[in-house]
């Protein structure tokens, strides 16, 4: 569930500077602890974010426990949605800044950012498969939400899903074989899986309620997500083919956006149960769901997290 899914009729530049403005008003203009920007090599304790400290959507990454936080875009613009190839070395995200949302690039340093789609629709929620190659995301170039796949300098698009819908949140297996989704297709939403060409296109969970934003963990065996099943947005825990449903967080939420660290010790999480303010905030907690910890503190949205090669 992204920002945009709260709030469906703002664009991600105005969502930018509303947030940025509430966040002032409630907080009595309070500033943001200034962060010195640093080249930084991404490795798997380090977690990339999106976060709006500084007024628009940037991507940041820091350490596991939240120190360290570093601007890797520094954009006037709205710069979110970031994953990071296994090796730690490249970053796709989606980005404002040309006017459009599109799928860009970049070094993990922050340097060499280049953009890699081009299209009136919006192209966003980049992943990247394992072998870095290719990358899967979601875009709306055929009038609803679709998922495509294309090299990682932007050549050879395949469109994957074509249902009615809408088809979204694309993740590859670790083998890269597969893409776990979510889809409407069938009235709500709920979790699918196709072979990476997009053929055997099957239905995982099977809920009255509405399940998302899937993520294979390293080995395979098992698969986040959120669902409203509680009636809250929760991250749940399932084996790889829907079966054993296991919830894994129950505070007030919503809780969703969950990542899977490279071992597959602990989930990432977004968390909007922190009060008065209109924000969120990462959390991580064991992969069995005990020992939450909160590991952002900045009283402003903070959100999107995901480890290197997940």
């Amino acid at each position: 569930m992204r920002t945009r899914d709260l709030f469906p009729n703002c664009s991600l530049r105005a969502l930018s500077g509303a947030v940025f403005l509430a966040a002032l008003f409630v907080l009595g203009c309070a500033e943001d602890e200034v962060v010195t920007p640093k080249a930084v090599s991404l490795v798997p304790g380090r977690i990339i974010f999106e976060t709006y400290r500084d007024g628009n959507g940037e991507i940041y990454s820091m350490e596991s426990d939240g120190s360290d936080p570093v601007n890797l875009t520094k954009n006037a613009a709205y710069d979110g949605e970031g994953s990071a190839t296994r090796d730690g070395k490249r970053i796709a995200f989606a980005s404002e800044r040309d006017g459009n949302t599109e799928i860009y690039i970049m070094n993990a340093d922050g340097s060499s950012q280049t953009r890699i789609t081009n299209d009136p629709g919006r192209d966003e929620e980049p992943q990247w498969s394992p072998d870095g190659n290719r990358i899967v995301f979601e875009s709306f170039r055929t009038g609803d939400r679709q998922i495509w796949s294309m090299r990682a300098d932007g050549s050879d698009l395949r469109q994957l899903t074509s249902s009615s819908g809408g088809n979204s949140e694309p993740f590859y297996s670790p083998d890269g074989r597969k893409i776990v989704f979510e889809s409407g297709r069938d009235g709500n939403e709920n979790i699918y899986v196709m072979n990476a060409d997009s053929t055997n296109q099957v239905r995982l969970t099977d809920s009255t309620s509405n399940d998302r934003e899937p993520q294979w963990t390293p080995d395979g065996n098992k698969i986040v997500f959120v669902s409203d099943r509680s009636r809250q947005w929760q991250v749940h825990l399932m084996n790889a083919d829907g079966s054993n449903v296991v919830q894994l967080t129950d505070a007030a939420g919503p809780n969703w956006e969950p990542t899977v660290s490279i071992d597959g010790a602990r989930v990432a999480f977004t968390t909007e149960r922190h009060t008065p303010y209109n924000g969120s905030e990462v959390y991580t907690v064991n992969i069995d769901g005990t020992g939450e910890t909160r590991i952002t503190t900045t009283t402003t949205w903070n959100l999107e997290p995901s480890w290197p090669g997940r």
